[in-house]
């Protein structure tokens, strides 16, 4: 992976948030920042490193257009995300084209987790659609139309993403339900060795490296220097989390 610096910000371009990318507003760091950052780890991780059917070219293509993919723009700095982008807005990240060569819930829950960064990163509804969207309430409430009639509307699915994208409760919640599936696999583990260098990360200078191997026999990324520990406060106050019901929508 390609560690990147841009202004204050620092971080691996695969992994980086979708608005850092495109140079959208990044003065802040909010609760939807986390949780858009451990969706493409999830994604990247899972997508190099489980056993897929796929061809091997075909995979390492699809790796390298939603994490590698970067371009220069006039002024000549570094910019990127337009994959990411493209598959939150269809609502397919990781795309669906993506198989594992033995059935497991990890493909549904990131895809889960990423559906309410649709929302995020995709113009609001228009007064018009707000305007359908309120009528159609009013039908339902009169039992005019059924309550399903909501779920097809593009203000519904956007003010949904929102709140979502607000709550921790939910996203806490959508992994412990994930959890609870079955079909699991019994062991989890990778293949062999796949090193690709593809043409973007060739510009760049650097190798896609797919290390297909189990995450338990040593760290992804590599790296001479261990990982800083979790701080304990964000810990806790997870266990604190997970100790109550979950509601949400």
């Amino acid at each position: 992976m390609m560690p990147t610096y841009y202004g204050d910000i620092k971080g691996t371009w695969q992994l980086c948030l979708l608005r850092y990318l495109k140079f959208l507003d990044i003065r802040w760091h909010v609760f939807e920042d986390d949780i858009e950052s451990f969706v493409h780890v999830l994604g990247w991780t899972v997508l190099s490193c489980l056993p897929s059917p796929m061809d091997r070219y075909e995979r390492a293509d699809l790796v390298s257009y939603l994490y590698d993919h970067s371009f220069r723009d006039t002024t000549g700095r570094e910019r990127g995300g337009r994959a990411k982008e493209v598959q939150f807005q269809a609502g397919d990240y990781p795309s669906k084209y993506f198989t594992l060569t033995e059935p497991s819930p990890i493909l549904e829950l990131i895809r889960d987790l990423a559906s309410p960064f649709r929302a995020r990163y995709e113009d609001p509804p228009t007064e018009a659609e707000l305007e359908t969207f309120e009528y159609i309430i009013t039908l339902v409430s009169n039992g005019q139309l059924r309550e399903e009639a909501l779920y097809c509307q593009t203000a519904h699915r956007y003010q949904l993403g929102i709140r979502r994208l607000s709550s921790s409760e939910w996203f806490l919640g959508t992994i412990q339900d994930a959890l609870k599936r079955p079909c699991w696999p019994a062991k989890d583990g990778g293949g062999a060795k796949l090193t690709i260098c593809t043409e973007d990360t060739a510009r760049q200078g650097v190798g896609t490296d797919f290390l297909l191997i189990s995450a338990s026999s040593g760290p992804l990324k590599r790296s001479t220097t261990p990982p800083p520990p979790a701080p304990q406060d964000k810990r806790s106050r997870l266990d604190d989390s997970s100790e109550g019901g979950v509601t949400r929508e």
